[in-house]
């Protein structure tokens, strides 16, 4: 009986997954839909063959954003019964490694959906490829008559470049083989897919050596997740980049390749500076782990990597009015979910807009004490620190950072997805959770488009999704706290966990 209950579970979670994904993509590829930003060509493909199909086209724009909402809602809903499934066993790794590819696949014949950022990516490298001059002093404003400058975000329309170096660079490869708007988000877009289905394949051959009865829930959490595949991948975000990196570091460490896996977190923090967390991490597991005389020398060849490659590619954008890169001009910004506003504005509102800076404040000086409290903990396993605490600590860092941070958005979660099977339940559950939350936080990409609706939107985030947030927020704070003070380890404890060679 239990069998025939699981194998029906199964198949529901299957068949819902399927659906959903289709409704969505159905959505998708409508020429108004609520999900795409602006487009340089209506969308084209067998999803808007199919839209016409089942006569979507001839709903009015408010139903078809009741339709869209519906459909990411189901999304998420078959999300979490699939890993409740791969978590009980009922459903193989090679079942969900095959809906991954499916998916990715598909995305390739959607449109772009929710984000203007590969317009911005595009732009950068036009700036320093076509026009010859530093994207970090000067911003796409500058260059007002660019065939571009119709699709960058007004937000960032007089923004200096605020990725990585490395990033940067990769955009300016893109500008100068790129001659049209529509080429610019296509590569865009096939990077991420490209680099979120390879993060599926190093996720899935990892997991199935040291902790097979995890595969297929370590590779749901990425390649099945609708934050990666609508929020992400059909966006073209670069943050998917930093996710393979991360990804290629934990399978290089328990490999016992301790410098590539330095030299995979410096290319990630080259692309965003996110990734400098679990680098940092890194590199004092890395000393930890030797006797005291050793740790100096230990360290140094890891130091000298990630100096030597920072220094290569930051050297073409080095200049004296941002010597941080677009570090200072990322932290100025502040996004709308993330709970730092939340609570800037309620200090705002109970004290006549005097107060509202003390959650910045307090904000940035509890991320730092957290990672303080993370690498502490790290030291003190000493010789004892595995490859498992090393990759859970990663995955502790970047949590605390993104909830924590000024900017939250969709796809910074996808940043420690690769380690959510060595997280703990209640970082994984923040981890999924926030994912989820996230998801439905888009209705519509556009307010002139649908400004009711975009509205709506933005109040459902506010006062919905972001306070969900917070409550996440402090679930996870608190057992940090709890484990710090019991002393109880930040990884998971599975039943057996192979180690490579060098760790046993």
């Amino acid at each position: 009986m239990g069998r025939t209950q699981a194998g029906v579970g199964s198949r529901v979670a299957l068949t819902l997954s399927v659906a959903s994904f289709v409704l969505v993509a159905t959505v998708a590829a409508m020429p108004a839909s609520p999900f795409a930003p602006v487009l340089p060509a209506a969308p084209s493909g067998p999803f808007r063959w199919l839209a016409e199909l089942v006569r979507m086209d001839r709903l009015q724009a408010s139903q078809l954003v009741v339709v869209g909402v519906v459909a990411v809602a189901l999304a998420s809903i078959a999300f979490v019964l699939v890993l409740a499934e791969c978590r009980r066993g009922t459903i193989p790794p090679k079942t969900v490694i095959g809906l991954a590819i499916a998916y990715h696949v598909a995305l390739l014949f959607l449109p772009l959906l929710f984000s203007r950022d590969v317009y911005s990516y595009a732009y950068y490298g036009r700036i320093a490829a076509h026009y010859h001059v530093n994207p970090y002093v000067a911003t796409p404003a500058d260059f007002p008559s660019d065939s571009l400058a119709a699709f960058v975000g007004p937000k960032w329309f007089d923004t200096p470049a605020v990725y990585g170096p490395l990033w940067t660079q990769l955009s300016g490869l893109v500008a100068r083989v790129a001659d049209d708007v529509s080429t610019f988000v296509m590569w865009f877009r096939v990077i991420a897919i490209v680099a979120s289905l390879a993060t599926v394949f190093v996720v899935a051959g990892l997991v199935r050596r040291v902790r097979p009865d995890r595969e297929a829930f370590a590779i749901a959490v990425v390649g099945l997740n609708p934050v990666v595949l609508f929020q992400s991948a059909a966006s073209g975000h670069n943050d998917l980049v930093v996710a393979l990196a991360i990804a290629a570091a934990i399978a290089l460490v328990f490999s016992g390749r301790e410098l590539w896996a330095t030299a995979a977190l410096a290319v990630g923090a080259l692309v965003k500076v996110t990734a400098a967390v679990p680098l940092l991490l890194w590199w004092v597991a890395v000393a930890a782990r030797r006797p005291r005389g050793e740790r100096v020398r230990a360290v140094a060849p890891h130091l000298a990597l990630g100096a030597g490659m920072a220094l290569l590619a930051a050297w073409p954008f080095a200049n004296t009015n941002d010597p941080t890169l677009g570090g200072i001009e990322l932290a100025s910004h502040e996004g709308w979910l993330a709970p730092s506003r939340f609570l800037r504005r309620f200090f705002d509102a109970i004290s006549g807009d005097t107060l509202g800076f003390v959650p910045r404040i307090v904000f940035a000086i509890v991320v730092v004490v957290a990672v303080v409290l993370i690498a502490r903990e790290v030291w003190r396993r000493g010789p004892g620190v595995g490859a498992p605490l090393a990759g859970a600590s990663w995955g502790w860092g970047l949590l605390c950072l993104m909830l924590l941070g000024p900017l939250l958005l969709p796809w910074y979660v996808t940043w420690a997805l690769p380690l959510a099977w060595l997280l703990p339940r209640v970082p994984r559950t923040v981890l999924i959770g926030t994912g989820l939350a996230l998801t439905v936080s888009q209705w519509t990409s556009e307010p002139v488009a649908f400004p009711r609706a975009y509205d709506a939107n933005l109040f459902f985030g506010h006062y919905v999704v972001t306070p969900v947030v917070i409550a996440l927020l402090g679930w996870l704070l608190f057992d940090l706290w709890r484990r710090v003070r019991s002393g109880a380890p930040l990884e998971d404890e599975p039943d057996q966990v192979t180690a490579p060679a060098g760790e046993r």
